[in-house]
């Protein structure tokens, strides 16, 4: 028994080329996305705080000279040499801002001329709430009086002084820092002018003390 066998057909499978490759994603595009958003995220943020404090309007602080005590005038000296006793009040007129202090500096002059001067940095920043005031008192003094200019201004104080009364200026200069809602934050340089201290002496005295109270000072 004669038996045909025919060889297995092997099975044609159709070829599938493989899928194109995706595009490679060039680092400098991402590069540019990145930076793109976070110049947007900076813009937006700042455009936010810029509209922020276009609705609060905070005010700069308010000074004030509470009181004013000049020891040592003695005109007459080659060492003249005077000394100040200063109080000073800084007020916050707003409502829903902080004040922040970490320096000030306070300079009381005669006629423009420098007498007495000082720089303080608390060793911690002083903090004023809304509405509220803070009171900083200064021991202020000086070498003596070289240049000739300013020895010549005595004359007209030596006038002054012996009419009973001598009216000196106070400038003050105070970094602020303005806080809103415990993170908003703005920090500015604030000069303040105190004209007009008018100190009264006793006849022959060289102690003398701010006449009629305090005085307002005007902000620059």
């Amino acid at each position: 028994m004669v038996t045909s066998s025919n060889p297995a057909t092997p099975v044609q499978h159709a070829h599938q080329p493989p899928p194109p490759p995706l595009p490679p994603r060039s680092i400098h595009e991402v590069v540019r996305r990145l930076i793109a958003s976070l110049v947007l995220l900076f813009v937006s943020v700042s455009t936010a705080c810029f509209v922020a404090w276009l609705v609060l309007r905070p005010h700069p602080p308010a000074f004030e000279v509470n009181s004013l005590a000049v020891s040592g005038l003695n005109i007459s000296s080659p060492d003249f040499g005077p000394r100040s006793d200063l109080e000073l009040a800084i007020m916050n007129p707003n409502r829903k801002i902080v004040f922040f202090i970490d320096h000030f500096g306070l300079l009381v002059t005669y006629r423009g001329i420098p007498l007495l001067r000082r720089v303080k940095k608390p060793t911690y920043r002083v903090e004023i709430p809304g509405n509220g005031s803070f009171r900083v008192k200064l021991e202020l003094d000086t070498g003596g009086l070289n240049d000739e200019r300013e020895r010549a201004v005595l004359g007209d104080m030596k006038g002054e002084w012996s009419k009973g009364a001598v009216s000196f200026e106070a400038k003050a200069k105070v970094r602020v820092k303005f806080i809103a809602w415990g993170w908003l934050s703005r920090e500015r340089l604030v000069e303040a002018s105190c004209q007009d201290l008018s100190v009264e002496f006793s006849p022959g005295e060289e102690t003398g003390k701010l006449r009629d109270g305090g005085r307002i000072c005007s902000v620059e």
